[in-house]
């Protein structure tokens, strides 16, 4: 999924005020938490995003996994909106999600092993 695509998703289903690039820092905020979280990097290898420069960039967690983006960014919305009740409900999805994605990706990559960059695709030495 494209960034701009979980911006339009979430505007579609959840109007708001936001700029874009406000909402492309909450989806960075979330890109940061799966690279430090799950793939086990420093934070001096952390990728973020800027709108202009990065709104047909591929998100770096695919399907079925990618929903984890659209339950942050809405919960993003309505904490700042101040709506706390569906922002509590929002978190929950998303850390449900979150969960999920780790489970799946510890099981399949095993993250703690090191992770090669070769040719722009990861491999486990």
């Amino acid at each position: 999924m494209k960034l701009k695509e979980v911006i339009e998703f979430a505007d579609s289903i959840k109007p708001n005020g936001f700029t874009d690039e406000q909402k492309t820092r909450w989806v960075s905020d979330c890109e940061g938490m799966v690279q430090t979280q799950i793939f086990l990097l420093a934070p001096e290898e952390i990728i973020t995003y800027s709108w202009q420069k990065d709104k047909e960039t591929e998100l770096l967690v695919g399907p079925p996994h990618e929903k984890l983006y659209l339950s942050y960014l809405c919960a993003l919305i309505d904490f700042a909106n101040g709506e706390y009740g569906k922002y509590q409900n929002s978190m929950q999805m998303f850390n449900s999600e979150f969960s999920e994605f780790m489970r799946w990706f510890a099981g399949a990559y095993r993250p703690a092993d090191t992770w090669i960059e070769e040719d722009g695709h990861g491999k486990l030495s």
